[in-house]
């Protein structure tokens, strides 16, 4: 399985990152995670993952304890691995100003028990603190050796254009990457709105939620909700659950039942499941630097895993009929030539 992952740059760096990457978002919060995802990460490097991602807000930092405890444990090299970690708020900490990064990566770095991370983003915008303080701090701890690369997680394309022209104004280090939510059903923003970046700026794309909560998995065929499904976590937010539940309603059952089937057969065409199928189409976008999933057992991870294989079969064809069975395509991309991104109302 190794000899069969795809490596991409991360945007235009000398960055080189599997084309998945393991993170703990919802795997992270308790103590008791530890063995299973120790479990989940060893088998993730066996098979040829090189870039880990966490956050400093996942359980309020036991996210990145677990980490950092599943990292001394293993008998892995450090400069194999790519490690990221997220900056907004830990706990009552919160902000992105110039004393906030500054303790939290000193926190961070702690709890990993790491000297540097590889990538550190701003884990959304703090408009509470002007963008050049922000940028200028960012700038320092890479110059301080504490990250080697940044990036934003689920910022506007006119929030990332402002962070560009500060760099540019300043000789600020850009940024290689944004974050952000992408799956069959989530589309807009890596399809459209952030086009220009990629060519202007020449950014990439590390996603998450590639399998829309589960929805995408097929363990929803039925249309029913297994015990333990994403589906009735508690901890989803309000527009997370009203989304994923929006599939299930009752005037949305029948359209819902023929997309599974739909999928089904291409994945039973492909000889692969729903939810490589799921992760191959979003790593077949070659904007797409890495998509991120998570797993709670090894036997997930190689499942996911098996997506690289099937990257290749997604042919024009293949592509089209999944179109005509999802019927999400977004409008046509901008032409970054004379885009000019509208400032967010806030």
């Amino acid at each position: 399985m190794k000899d069969s992952m795809l490596y991409r740059n991360l945007g235009d760096s000398g960055l080189k990152v599997s084309a998945l990457s393991f993170g703990n978002w919802l795997t992270g919060h308790t103590p008791e995670a530890e063995e299973s995802q120790f479990q989940c990460f060893s088998k993730a490097i066996d098979s040829g993952i090189n870039f880990f991602d966490t956050a400093e807000q996942y359980g309020n930092g036991t996210a990145e304890s677990i980490f950092g405890n599943i990292l001394k444990r293993g008998d892995w090299n450090r400069d194999d691995l790519v490690i990221a970690t997220k900056f907004i708020n830990c706990g009552k900490k919160t902000g992105l100003s110039r004393k906030r990064l500054i303790q939290g990566m000193k926190a961070s770095l702690s709890r990993l028990q790491l000297d540097f991370v590889d990538v550190m983003y701003l884990h959304k915008p703090d408009y509470e603190t002007p963008i050049e303080e922000t940028v200028r701090t960012v700038n320092h701890l890479i110059e301080k050796g504490k990250a080697d690369y940044w990036g934003t997680s689920e910022f506007s394309a006119y929030e990332i254009q402002e962070i560009h022209k500060i760099c540019d104004k300043y000789g600020f280090i850009h940024p290689v990457t944004e974050q952000v939510k992408y799956n069959m059903f989530v589309r807009n923003k890596v399809e459209v709105d952030y086009v220009p970046l990629y060519e202007r700026y020449g950014m990439g794309a590390t996603i998450f939620n590639p399998l829309m909560g589960g929805i995408l998995s097929g363990k929803y065929n039925d249309l029913n909700f297994p015990e333990g499904s994403r589906i009735l976590d508690p901890n989803l937010t309000p527009g997370n659950r009203k989304l994923m539940q929006s599939f299930f309603l009752p005037e949305n059952r029948d359209k819902t039942r023929r997309m599974f089937e739909g999928l089904a057969g291409i994945s039973q065409e492909l000889e692969c499941t729903q939810a490589q199928l799921a992760i191959a189409w979003c790593i077949k976008n070659n904007d797409v630097s890495s998509a991120i999933f998570g797993a709670t057992r090894p036997s997930q991870v190689e499942d996911n895993i098996g997506a690289v294989n099937v990257v290749g079969k997604l042919t024009a064809d293949v592509l089209g009929r999944i179109e005509e069975i999802i019927g999400t395509r977004p409008q046509p991309p901008i032409n970054w030539r004379t885009w000019t991104p509208m400032a967010p109302r806030r």
